[in-house]
């Protein structure tokens, strides 16, 4: 579902505001890193594909008005196949909301991934 570039831009962002005490940032920026391969992994197994290419198609989306009640959703399915033991279950939660949210809503009607992360980047 991600390219690699976005999948660092957004282990990128969780770096900046989720903190593993006593791990480096550089060694931080490894693992979330993993977390969000991991993630996605998962989101490639429980969405068919016609919603990847929502995530690149500003023509092309879901309704704005049901997009947080799916990111809602899909988080618990992604929670339930996702299993991060060097985080605890709130950090996890937290990393596993900070994927899905851009995600979902680049798939909004007239949205990209592309136009979102730098947002998401700067709200931080």
């Amino acid at each position: 579902m991600l390219l690699v570039e976005e999948q660092k831009k957004i282990a990128s962002l969780i770096n900046a505001i989720i903190d593993i005490p006593l791990v480096s940032e550089e060694m931080e920026q490894v693992i979330f890193e993993h977390a969000v391969a991991v993630i996605d992994a998962a989101l490639d197994d429980i969405l068919p594909e016609v919603f990847g290419g929502l995530l690149r198609d500003a023509g092309k989306g879901i309704d704005k008005d049901h997009a947080r009640d799916f990111a809602l959703r899909l988080s618990v399915a992604v929670n339930k196949r996702v299993n991060l033991p060097y985080l605890n279950e709130e950090q996890e939660g937290r990393l596993i909301q900070t994927v899905i949210d851009p995600i979902v809503k680049a798939m909004i009607d007239g949205k990209r991934l592309d136009a979102i992360l730098p947002a998401y980047a700067q709200a931080e």
